[in-house]
């Protein structure tokens, strides 16, 4: 099938280097529409579509794209309209030569009509995809990401009704883990409303499976991300113990994920003692995963010493532990590897937290600022990052709030926000 206006979308904003709100200033209009359009929620208007084309230098791409999905709306017959969007999209690229740089229409084209029954090999194929993309999101350019993840689902998507008996299930399996992989990549991106709506998706599709262990998995790390996402904290302590209730106590990643985030949903709540039991139960769980799952450094669906101490880091940094608090961090940096900046420059957050919350708000908060300014401007716009520079700044007494030191993190993280 030819690119849909939002991958589109998306694909130029990546090779612009345009995020949605700096793409918003420019139009301008309201950011929640951009990302609307991005992400498939809202139908473009044409007005809109070429004002983009403009901005993003997308020769007529999008105006086009535009106008088949209203020939399509008015009933024309879909093999024909196919075949005129296809030509169309032919003649753009070929027009700009931009076909040596992007093909997939005409790939996904080939696709449709070349398309068989669904095979052990194909499913053999997507389970590498899913475990290559596992260990990629979190560490790759989140907006470069989301297009590549969004094409393949979109593909994976089509494939799936081919599938028979034991290869559907396998692929829909796949298709529980590439959902919680796109929205733990819209997490990153900030866009934490359209994350929700995947987890969604990928719970599912999990539980089409009959494998608690992927039904568990899916809900422990949608719960752990949502503390990234403005969820009432409330909200995610009821998804946490969802996905410990699906896991059945088994010890598996979804079962840790979902005592992780617990633990730091009650911390953050104040409620440190029930914080600290939790955590007490997640090192119990930790104890018991399998070497597999405990060894697996690099893959979002591994459960590593690594995600214990930043749990211990958060809950400790709340409760104004200041010693635990830094020993554990100090144990997390000497795990996590330069090239991880979020997980480090999240852990560097805590630290401030500690000294914030121990009443020395100045030197907590240019702790900060000195990790944010070794930063690009990309990475202290990532999601997880900003969230956890708020919750250390939160702990601040609210007659601080206006010190110089605080307002200048905020101008860093305003800087970097997308």
């Amino acid at each position: 099938m030819p690119e849909s206006f939002s991958e589109v979308l998306q694909r130029l904003m990546t090779e612009r280097g345009l995020g949605v709100r700096a793409l918003a200033r420019q139009v301008p209009c309201d950011p929640t529409h951009i990302s609307k359009l991005r992400h498939g929620g809202k139908a473009p208007s044409e007005s809109m579509a070429a004002r983009l084309d403009e901005l993003l230098d997308g020769d007529d791409r999008l105006v086009d794209l535009v106008r088949f999905t209203a020939d399509a709306a008015d009933g024309d017959d879909n093999e024909e309209v196919n075949r005129r969007s296809l030509l169309g999209l032919m003649a753009t690229t070929a027009a700009t030569g931009a076909m040596a740089r992007d093909a997939e229409p005409l790939r996904a084209a080939f696709e449709s009509a070349a398309a068989a029954n669904a095979s052990a090999r194909d499913a053999d194929a997507w389970e590498r995809v899913a475990h290559d993309y596992a260990r990629e999101v979190g560490w790759s350019p989140a907006d470069v990401l989301q297009h590549e993840l969004a094409v393949d689902f979109a593909e994976l998507t089509h494939l799936v009704p081919s599938g028979h008996t034991a290869v559907r299930t396998r692929l829909i399996y796949v298709a529980a883990q590439l959902a919680a992989l796109l929205a733990i990549n819209l997490t990153n991106l900030g866009e934490g409303r359209a994350a929700r709506r995947w987890w969604r998706t990928a719970a599912r599709a999990a539980d089409q499976t009959g494998d608690q262990a992927i039904a568990a998995l899916v809900r422990g790390r949608g719960a752990v991300f949502s503390l990234y996402a403005s969820t009432p904290r409330l909200s995610v302590i009821e998804a946490a113990d969802e996905a410990i209730a699906v896991g059945q106590g088994t010890p598996c990643a979804g079962v840790a994920s979902g005592y992780a985030a617990k633990a730091q949903a009650l911390a953050e709540l104040g409620r440190h003692r029930e914080a600290a039991d939790v955590l007490d139960d997640l090192g119990d769980m930790f104890q018991r995963l399998p070497d597999a799952v405990r060894t697996e450094h690099g893959s979002q669906w591994g459960w590593s010493n690594g995600r214990l101490l930043y749990v211990t880091s958060l809950v400790h940094t709340c409760a104004g532990n200041v010693g635990s608090a830094m020993e554990a961090q100090d144990a997390a940096l000497a795990l996590f590897p330069v090239r991880n900046w979020q997980a480090r420059g999240q852990v560097e957050m805590h630290r401030a937290g500690a000294l914030i919350g121990a009443g020395d708000v100045d030197e907590g908060t240019r702790h900060m600022a000195r990790v944010l300014e070794r930063l690009p401007a990309e990475q202290r716009g990532d999601g997880l990052l900003q969230v956890s520079a708020m919750t250390s700044l939160r702990l601040a007494p609210p007659a601080q709030a206006g010190r110089p030191s605080i307002r200048q993190v905020r101008e860093l993280l305003a800087a970097g926000d997308r």
